[in-house]
């Protein structure tokens, strides 16, 4: 059986950016092993929003770039990304729409859940057309 293990945004974020050098060496290491069975990697939702988080507004990363490498996490063999197809598809959101990810995120996963209404005062999702925003009075 695979040792399983959850992977913190750190892991990530050392590697797309080689800072520090020695840690994303050691990331690379890491997930060579993930790759040859040693692990079995779980990335939760969050880890993933902390990520776009972090390469959009400590690094300056644009959307695609940002897309490029949750992709990329997304397929390496032996890893687990929690509610996978929530994540794709705020991820087509959040680079087609020019929406925050957790707003893409949200409204993904009402949008799996059957659900078309967001109560907020955000206006991102009045970019989308799938879901009504119902502003609370």
């Amino acid at each position: 059986m695979k040792n399983r293990i959850y992977a913190d945004t750190n892991l990530f974020i050392r590697l797309f950016t080689n800072s520090p050098p020695e840690q994303a060496e050691k990331s690379k290491i890491f997930l060579r092993q993930v790759v040859s069975g040693n692990y079995e990697l779980f990335v939760c939702d969050l880890i993933i929003a902390e990520i776009v988080y972090v390469l959009d507004s400590l690094y300056s990363l644009n959307r695609r770039e940002i897309v490029e490498k949750i992709i990329a996490i997304a397929e390496i063999d032996n890893t687990v990304l929690e509610n996978r197809l929530i994540i794709l598809s705020a991820l087509n959101l959040y680079e087609k729409n020019n929406i925050d990810f957790v707003d893409a995120y949200l409204a993904s996963h009402a949008k799996k859940n059957g659900c078309d209404q967001i109560v907020t005062f955000d206006k991102d999702f009045k970019k989308l057309d799938f879901i009504k925003q119902i502003n609370p009075e």
